[in-house]
């Protein structure tokens, strides 16, 4: 059956056509109009006291002396819903316009429109009476409206961001978004492109929290209201008018930014609870002390100023303005209408210490970005990295022994090739909450073959499987005393080896596992690899196949765990703990017979401003890497979740000491006159050894 159109939606459908546009504010028209969901069938009008801060960027949207607004604040300020819902009621109800609205990914773009503007549409009277009573006029993705306005709902992709004309777009959590369009330029680039056949009237918006980086860590500010230089919202918002909100002190009547620096009162009470019941704001000026219940009067009354431009105690603001054809708006965490400060200082306090006692940065930089409406400086880049300083904190230790602080030691092998080849091996060990010592760094460079005139010859991991059983003898069964006790020492828990190299190396390593699996100690040795994707997941456990591509030269069938790991977030993690003073949690100990080509190691990658870290050169990094081998390895364990001094037994001292060691270190200084092949034949202690027997560790 064929539903016939009738007079009366005829005359409906052309009335909204042909009806002029309302000359009204845009947030007078969001008040008037729009109702807000507030759960299952309940709704309220929007108020504009609630988040007044929005009003001001809400009216530049109607603006024709802006080509765009931008608006970068913590999350929990309202932003979306005055600024995008709020947009979108406008332009349905006071001035019908195509509209395309941008959101992170298709799945964000199905929930809002399902889960916001759905809602808004159903319990705002006026909007209602806009949508189009036809079916196919209104799915998840597109909207029609009785007078021919479009909305179409989207995400970042080229298909969607090109061809079609829109007079208004606006692109929410910006930020989250990639930073090329598949390879076509950046979305704002690529939005405000859709909008240029309107001239004038035509309007690009930009909504987010910070989520990038700084990219300068030496960078100054040359006015009070300054982004540091970052790509994103922040870098949008620098190309603007550069406003700021500013509050009256509510004492002495002066005029101040409530940002970061002022909210204070909390950093000298160690319970993060208690700390962040006590924070609250204080005047710049006075010092006068302002409490939470002000913050609504204040942000009511206060004003948005441009770069430029001064305000005195009566209001009054003077100065020249800078110009731009972008108005752009940008507010911190203690302004935020929905978030209170006790807990935006509680989410820092509890991130500062987590940072301190794993050294990830994940979480810190979440509440930095989402929560205070900053960008984030990564630690990394707060110290330059300086060899010296380092080596100055080196503490006497007897050469190669076990300070009494470590509970377990690994071993990390690097594999180099060319000219110099060998094995590079650091054994590091862990006490208590990440604190670390590093017990050793050698080099093994001859094998156990023997020229025509009997001399060993150097080791070449490439080509010859058997020189890596010296990673099981040298390393793996090499027992290192104890500092200052006679007679003890201690067994290596567990040891990574790089699989990469030249060709010939991932083959031989994957032999070389094959061959401990076979004795026993498959759990004991572990293959890493650096990941060539980009993941969340720090490691992710793979099984090499290439059976099917005959032409590789490393040969894997899927049977070897093979480790590919997130390096740049690893050595992130690595170098905050070197930068911690003092001993404690994360601490990493040096030992005062390392030379300065340790340190030299250490420091020479550079973190870059994408987040990777690089060699400016040449020079070698073998100290690093095997740091973050060592890091990676103990984050297999679950080393992470021990909650000390509740240890398991794997992370115990004793499980790995061995007693009467000096007889074998005499047999081990002794010439040697038998094959070699009788120290492969030696199995001293791997009976109870538990990695050798039990998945202890929770992560085989």
């Amino acid at each position: 059956m064929i539903k016939q159109a009738t007079a009366k939606g005829i005359r409906q459908d052309i009335s909204g056509i042909i009806r002029a546009p309302k000359r009204i504010a845009v947030a007078d028209a969001v008040k008037e109009y729009m109702r807000v969901p507030m759960g299952a069938g309940n709704s309220v009008p929007w108020d504009p006291n609630i988040a007044a801060y929005v009003v001001e960027p809400m009216n530049c949207l109607a603006s024709r002396e802006y080509d765009a607004v931008v608006f970068a604040g913590p999350a929990r300020t309202g932003k979306t819903i005055g600024l995008i819902d709020g947009w979108i009621v406008y332009n349905i109800v006071c001035d019908p316009s195509d509209m395309l609205l941008i959101q992170i990914t298709e799945e964000k773009a199905r929930e809002h429109s399902k889960k916001r503007l759905d809602r808004t549409f159903r319990c705002s009277p006026e909007v209602l009476a806009r949508l189009s009573p036809r079916r196919n006029d209104n799915n998840v993705h597109d909207r029609t409206f009785r007078a021919g306005n479009y909305l179409k709902i989207g995400w970042p992709s080229i298909n969607i961001m090109s061809s079609s004309d829109y007079k208004c777009v606006a692109l929410t959590d910006y930020d989250r978004m990639p930073e090329n369009i598949d390879g076509e330029g950046d979305a704002f680039t690529l939005a405000s492109k859709r909008t240029t056949t309107f001239m004038s009237s035509g309007m690009t918006l930009v909504e987010s929290s910070p989520g990038r980086d700084v990219i300068d860590t030496k960078w100054l500010s040359t006015s009070a209201h300054e982004a540091p230089p970052t790509t994103g919202t922040l870098s949008l918002y620098n190309r603007g008018d550069r406003r700021r909100i500013y509050w009256p002190c509510p004492h002495c009547r002066e005029w101040f930014q409530p940002n970061s620096d002022s909210l204070t009162g909390y950093r000298d009470i160690k319970d993060p609870v208690k700390a962040s019941e006590a924070a609250y704001m204080e005047c710049p000026s006075c010092h006068g002390k302002i409490t939470a219940d002000m913050k609504r009067d204040l942000n009511i009354r206060g004003k948005w100023l441009r770069e430029g431009q001064r305000i005195n105690k009566d209001g009054n603001i003077t100065g020249e303005a800078r110009r731009s054809r972008i108005a752009s708006f940008w507010m911190e965490g203690p302004a935020a209408a929905y978030q209170t400060w006790a807990q935006l200082v509680y989410r820092l306090l509890t991130a500062e210490q987590e940072y301190e006692s794993t050294g990830s940065e994940e979480t810190l930089k979440a509440v930095i970005n989402t929560d205070w409406g900053r960008p984030y400086l990564p630690r990394a880049s707060l110290e330059q990295r300086k060899g010296e300083v380092l080596q100055a904190r080196a503490e006497h230790v007897q050469k190669r022994t076990v300070p009494a602080g470590v509970q377990f030691i690994v071993a990390t092998v690097d594999v180099q090739g060319g000219k110099n080849r060998r094995f590079v091996v650091q054994v590091t060990g862990y006490g208590a909450q990440g604190e670390r010592w590093i017990v050793d760094r050698y080099n093994i460079r001859q094998s156990i073959r023997s020229g025509p005139n009997g001399e060993s010859l150097p080791i070449h991991p490439a080509s010859y499987p058997e020189d890596w059983d010296l990673l099981i003898s040298d390393v793996l069964e090499k027992v290192w005393p104890l500092d200052g006790v006679p007679d003890q020492g201690m067994r290596v828990m567990s040891m990574a080896v790089d699989s990469g190299g030249e060709d010939g190396v991932t083959d031989n390593a994957y032999k070389f596992w094959r061959r401990c699996r076979r004795d026993g100690l498959g759990k004991r040795v572990l293959l890493f690899k650096g990941d060539s994707h980009s993941r969340s997941k720090l490691i992710t456990r793979t099984y090499p196949d290439n059976t099917d591509r005959s032409t590789r030269r490393a040969k894997a069938s899927g049977d070897v765990p093979l480790f590919l790991l997130q390096t740049n977030t690893l050595k992130d993690r690595v170098n905050n703990t070197l930068w911690r003073e003092t001993p404690g949690p994360g601490y990493v100990h040096f030992p005062d017979w390392l030379g300065s080509w340790f340190y030299d190691e250490l420091t020479y990658e550079e973190r870059l401003p994408d987040g990777r870290w690089e060699s400016p050169g040449h020079g070698p990094n073998e100290a690093f890497d095997l740091l973050v081998y060592a890091e990676a390895l103990v984050i297999l364990h679950d080393y992470d979740k021990i909650k000390w001094p509740d240890a398991p037994e794997w992370a115990l001292r004793d499980t790995w000491l061995v007693y009467g060691i000096e007889e074998q270190r005499k047999q081990a200084m002794a010439p040697v006159e038998k094959p070699r092949v009788t120290r492969k034949k030696k199995k001293v202690a791997r009976s109870d050894n538990p990695w050798g027997t039990s998945n202890s560790g929770g992560w085989v």
